[in-house]
């Protein structure tokens, strides 16, 4: 599994980058939205996982991007979700503060309901 992380904290994603490469696999990490953009055109991600509040480009450009490579999108944020928000919209979105074993959670069910809707379109 590879994993695009990004978040504007450097401290968090060293952190996070290796605790999920002990547990879920190849993590890149990005501190800016033009790196995640680029990263994203450049190379195949299974997940991303986006802080809402990544500098320099709109999270939702960047869901946009991630969605249309077919990367489910996990956000972490700390505004709720607001219904009826037009598209693109994460797979899910996980409110700060999280653990660890919830962020793990998420990926696994979102890369689950990544393949059940793949295998549906089959």
């Amino acid at each position: 599994m590879k994993i695009l992380f990004a978040a504007p904290d450097r401290d968090l994603l060293e952190c996070y980058k290796t605790l999920f490469e002990a547990d879920l696999g190849q993590t890149v990490t990005a501190f800016d939205g033009t790196q995640v953009v680029s990263l994203l055109s450049s190379e195949d991600f299974d997940l991303l996982i986006l802080d809402r509040n990544i500098p320099r480009v709109d999270h939702k450009k960047i869901i946009g991007a991630a969605k249309q490579k077919s990367v489910p999108v996990i956000v972490l944020t700390d505004e709720p979700g607001v219904p009826g928000t037009p598209e693109p919209s994460p797979d899910i979105r996980l409110s700060y503060p999280f653990t660890f074993d919830s962020i793990k959670r998420a990926v696994y069910d979102t890369l689950e309901k990544q393949k059940r809707t793949v295998s549906e379109n089959e």
